[in-house]
């Protein structure tokens, strides 16, 4: 059963058995050609014929098709909106919007535009088709409604005309639109191309005057469905608008040319990291070869060094043989001093001796002296040495005695 509702206070509320307009009364005593010819229409259409009854009798169905009015809207509308009166609406006027309605009496349905597609016959809809409450069918609900219902029969409409079409393109040029549609923001060192580079963001809003060259698109993914953009096309309106779509169709046409700067740009980028990482190889190649030279050096400096020092202390350690042999003394230790300033002077000098250190010629012979005593017996290494030389010592030679035999050996 339909019930009346009328406007009190910014609200519709039940009153009756038909529904009442919602628009303030406009359709009461409508004025203007069009509005009359749609008042008359409407009427000669319903079973009343009455105006106030016959208009309750109508409502929106929810269909609705697009023709722009330079095309054939007979390719579109389906009978019998085909064979009656294309792109025009019932008023007469030439309309793009075909707005379907249908008499609830009778079952007639015919075509308005978007001017003449009435509140009322919204207000019946919402209370019959969309079960509402009569108390919940506001004023603000209303329009609600008609902008959304409008907004997703054009939505409707447009993805029958262009769904199969805008998926193939879009999907063709999302990620290329992602690499190009975007603008520079900061500078940074890139370590793998070795130079300052600019981060890239999105461009979310295009420059320049379109059709031009300096024309900056807008990205496509970000007007239409992008994650991070609370008011995408898809979201607020649900098929893009004429300017994204423009932009699409232009796009997806020069995707040949885009793939090439793309292409263009990847190699760029890939020839200079090939560059800078066959430039560093060649610098690792240095560096090896200049740290391999380094260490042969480095290792020739230490067996030199080893080869110095071990003479050193080859010389060290033969050094006080050799001192003795020079000044006709047998080898000698600090004990052959006879006191603790002797002992403590012999040290000394066999110190000096071996750390191949200075000594006068004064402290030679005085150490010669201490050495060679002559009121002292020939010492066992003094009759070893005599030995060695090939002579025959007495066993009661003096040191002095001794130390001369070895020097006239030595002289043979």
């Amino acid at each position: 059963m339909r019930r009346n509702i009328t406007l009190h206070g910014g609200e519709f509320v039940a009153t009756g058995d038909i529904i009442a307009d919602a628009v303030g009364g406009k359709w009461d005593n409508p004025s203007g050609a069009f509005n009359i010819a749609l008042k008359e229409k409407l009427t000669e259409l319903s079973v009343s014929d009455n105006w106030q009854e016959a208009r309750e009798e109508w409502k929106a169905t929810g269909n609705v098709w697009y023709v722009p009015m330079k095309d054939d809207a007979t390719e579109v509308l389906p009978e019998p909106h085909r064979s009656s009166h294309a792109h025009y609406c019932i008023c007469g006027h030439p309309i793009a919007w075909h707005f379907e309605i249908e008499n609830t009496e009778n079952g007639r349905i015919e075509i308005v535009g978007s001017e003449h597609i009435g509140f009322w016959m919204i207000v019946r809809h919402m209370v019959e088709n969309l079960g509402l409450d009569e108390d919940m069918v506001t004023q603000e609900r209303v329009k609600e409604w008609i902008t959304e219902a409008v907004k997703s029969m054009k939505a409707e409409w447009w993805w029958g005309q262009n769904g199969e079409t805008f998926e193939e393109w879009f999907n063709a040029i999302k990620e290329q639109d992602l690499i190009l549609n975007v603008r520079e923001g900061k500078s940074y060192w890139d370590e793998n191309t070795r130079r300052y580079e600019n981060q890239i963001h999105i461009r979310k809003k295009s420059s320049g005057t379109y059709g031009t060259s300096d024309y900056q698109m807008a990205s496509v993914v970000w007007r239409w469905n992008h994650p991070d953009n609370e008011k995408t096309q898809k979201e607020t309106r649900g098929y893009p608008n004429d300017r994204l779509w423009n932009d699409i169709m232009m796009f997806y046409f020069n995707i040949e040319k885009h793939n090439d700067t793309i292409e263009a740009n990847v190699l760029e980028r890939q020839t200079r990291i090939a560059l800078i990482a066959e430039q560093r190889r060649q610098q690792e190649e240095t560096r090896l070869r200049e740290q391999a030279e380094y260490d042969e050096r480095q290792r020739i400096r230490r067996e030199e060094m080893l080869a110095r020092e071990a003479e050193q202390q080859r010389l060290r350690d033969t050094a006080l043989e050799r001192t003795c042999d020079d000044w006709g003394i047998i080898e000698f230790t600090a004990m052959d001093g006879r006191n603790d300033w002797e002992q403590s002077f012999l040290s000394e000098m066999i110190g000096r001796i071996n750390n191949m250190r200075h000594i006068s010629e004064k402290q030679k012979k005085r150490v010669i002296k201490i050495v060679n005593r002559e009121d002292d017996e020939a010492t066992e290494k003094q009759l070893s040495y005599i030995r060695k030389l090939g002579g025959e010592p007495d066993t009661n030679l003096t040191k002095r005695q001794a130390s001369a035999m070895i020097d006239e050996l030595k002289e043979r």
